[in-house]
């Protein structure tokens, strides 16, 4: 995939606005939500802020700072939305750009990786097909604010 391509790569560029902006940028990495109309808040995708398209690509101070990266985005989301788990999760398969998706299961959602997947596409066709509530573009942004305001990100440099 070419970078001109990639939609991570036009997120981080500025052509496609996530709900809130920028939650957390440092050198290496950028958390921002998911830009998809029918995700809920808080749920996350962080990615490189170089185009790579494996992580057996990413240069030694871009793995080293993935961790504590992830540690803080899971710890700022279980503290604002609250979830009985946070899943995350990296395919790259129709992006090819290094990201994961973070994605709280709420008590909304089903126990289980199979069944909450299954659940969390039914409930997307849904609100796509207008027949369940989609969260607001204003309640993601707002669960971007809180979590961007979490301490979390006090422990990382930027």
């Amino acid at each position: 995939m070419l970078p001109e391509t990639c939609s991570v790569c036009a997120e981080l560029a500025g052509r496609i606005a996530a709900p809130g902006g920028v939650v957390f940028r440092s050198a290496w990495w950028e958390v921002a939500h998911h830009t998809g109309p029918w995700t809920d808040p808080g749920e996350l995708i962080v990615k490189s802020r170089r185009h790579v398209e494996s992580i057996a690509g990413l240069t030694g101070a871009e793995s080293d700072a993935l961790g504590p990266v992830l540690r803080a985005a899971v710890a700022a989301v279980e503290r604002v939305v609250r979830p009985e788990r946070v899943y995350v999760a990296s395919y790259g398969e129709r992006v090819r750009h290094v990201h994961f998706f973070l994605l709280p299961r709420t008590v909304r959602l089903p126990a289980g990786h199979v069944t909450s997947d299954l659940y969390r596409r039914g409930r997307s066709l849904l609100r796509k097909w207008g027949i369940a509530a989609n969260p607001s573009t204003a309640a993601r942004a707002d669960a971007a604010t809180r979590i961007r305001d979490d301490e979390a990100w006090k422990s990382l440099s930027t």
